[in-house]
C-alpha cells in the first residue's frame, strides 16, 4: 500500500535515485528539463531539513515526490500572476518513477498540496514547468492550472511556463 509521507534523511538515496530515473528518462525523450546539476543532493537535503519534501512509497520504495513551500523564484516577480496575495504556496521538483508513471502518483501528490493549501489557507499555488516537457504541460492544464507567463532561468534556453491555481474558487 502507497502513501504520502514527508521524506526523511534516511530516504535521500532512494530520492536520488529517483531523480537519476526521471533525467534519464527525459532524456531518452528529448526533454532538457533536469540534468546532473538539477536537481542536485545539495538541493534535495536542503527540502528535507526544512520540512518540505513529500514522498509517496511503500514499505520499500519511493515511487514520487514533489516540494512544497512558499519559496517563489526570484523570476517569480516578472509574471502577472492571477492572484496578489502573499499567502501563496509553491510546488517545486514533481517527480514520479518513471516505471510507473501513468498510475495517477503525480496527480494524487498535486491532490496533496492542493489539500496542503487548502487546509493551510493559502490564496493560489504557483509553480513553473519547463516548455520543452509536453507531458508535464499537458498534466498541469488538466489539473486546473492556468498558464499565466513565463520566465528563464540560467543555463536554459527555452523558458519555463509559469501556471497558478486559485484555491479560494474551489
Amino acid at each position: 500500500m502507497t502513501y504520502i509521507a514527508k521524506a526523511s534523511i534516511n530516504d535521500i538515496e532512494k530520492i536520488m535515485m529517483l531523480i537519476k530515473a526521471c533525467v534519464n528518462n527525459m532524456r531518452t525523450n528529448n526533454i532538457d528539463q533536469w540534468d546532473d546539476k538539477y536537481p542536485d543532493i545539495e538541493i534535495v537535503t536542503k527540502d528535507i531539513t526544512e520540512g518540505n519534501l513529500y514522498i509517496m512509497k511503500d514499505d520499500d520504495n519511493i515511487y514520487g515526490m514533489v516540494t512544497i513551500n512558499e519559496k517563489q523564484e526570484d523570476e517569480y516577480s516578472e509574471v502577472i500572476w492571477r492572484s496578489d496575495s502573499s499567502k501563496i504556496l509553491v510546488v517545486h521538483r514533481l517527480a514520479v518513477d518513471p516505471q510507473v508513471q501513468g498510475n495517477d502518483i503525480g496527480k494524487s501528490l498535486m491532490k496533496f498540496a492542493e489539500d496542503s493549501a487548502i487546509l493551510k489557507h493559502y490564496d493560489s499555488i504557483r509553480l513553473d514547468t519547463y516548455c520543452g516537457n509536453p507531458i508535464a504541460l499537458d498534466f498541469y492544464r488538466k489539473l486546473g492550472y492556468e498558464r499565466v507567463g513565463h520566465i528563464y532561468f540560467p543555463h536554459k534556453e527555452l523558458p519555463f511556463y509559469c501556471y497558478d491555481k486559485i484555491m479560494t474558487d474551489l
